[in-house]
């Protein structure tokens, strides 16, 4: 074969050119791809450490939220009875509400009702009876609702005894006091 020399000099720069794109699409695109995702990697790595060190100079700030939390879980455990069993907190109930009457109404029957679920919560209501004037009164539902236990009271019922003296009342209440203790999911109800 008779090349001559032009032939041959197209002939060398089309090989040149088949080998430099065969070099650059099955060599130097296939490691800069590689490299690329190493740098992906290399890059995510560094800010979840970045993230780490983040969170390792907030420990001052997590320490001061847990004391905050700790307090918080000590002032809601004195709002509620601890008492675990519903006739314990109960009772405990109606030895505050006897301390609450001193002086203010007369208690004339105290009733245990059946414990229920509130709003997640166990309620534990008793049901009272009472005679006194309405400033009496007044006083005895201001102290239950003041006091450091979660009480409320839920009904309040109240007729005059006397057509005569508007003032004196006889009233029947239903007071419920908490115990800390969640109401389960899917349980049995009490």
């Amino acid at each position: 074969m008779d090349i001559n020399q032009r032939d041959k000099k197209v002939l060398i720069a089309g090989i040149a050119f088949v080998v430099c794109y065969l070099l650059f699409f099955f060599v130097a695109e296939p490691i800069y791809k590689k490299q690329a995702k190493v740098d992906d990697k290399i890059k995510s790595k560094v800010q979840f450490i970045q993230k780490y060190y983040e969170v390792l100079n907030q420990k001052s700030y997590y320490q001061e939220k847990e004391k905050a939390n700790q307090s918080t879980h000590v002032n809601l455990a004195r709002r509620f009875f601890k008492e675990k069993q519903s006739g314990l907190a109960a009772a405990s109930l109606q030895k505050l509400v006897k301390g609450f009457s001193s002086g203010t109404v007369t208690i004339e029957r105290t009733k245990v009702n059946k414990p229920k679920y509130m709003e997640g919560m166990l309620a534990v209501p008793i049901e009272i009876s009472v005679r006194s004037s309405l400033k009496n009164l007044s006083l005895f539902l201001m102290r239950i609702e003041n006091h450091e236990k979660f009480l409320i009271v839920e009904e309040l019922r109240l007729r005059r005894i006397n057509k005569a003296s508007p003032e004196d009342l006889q009233t029947r209440l239903l007071i419920t006091g908490f115990i800390q203790e969640l109401e389960p999911q899917g349980g049995k109800p009490i």
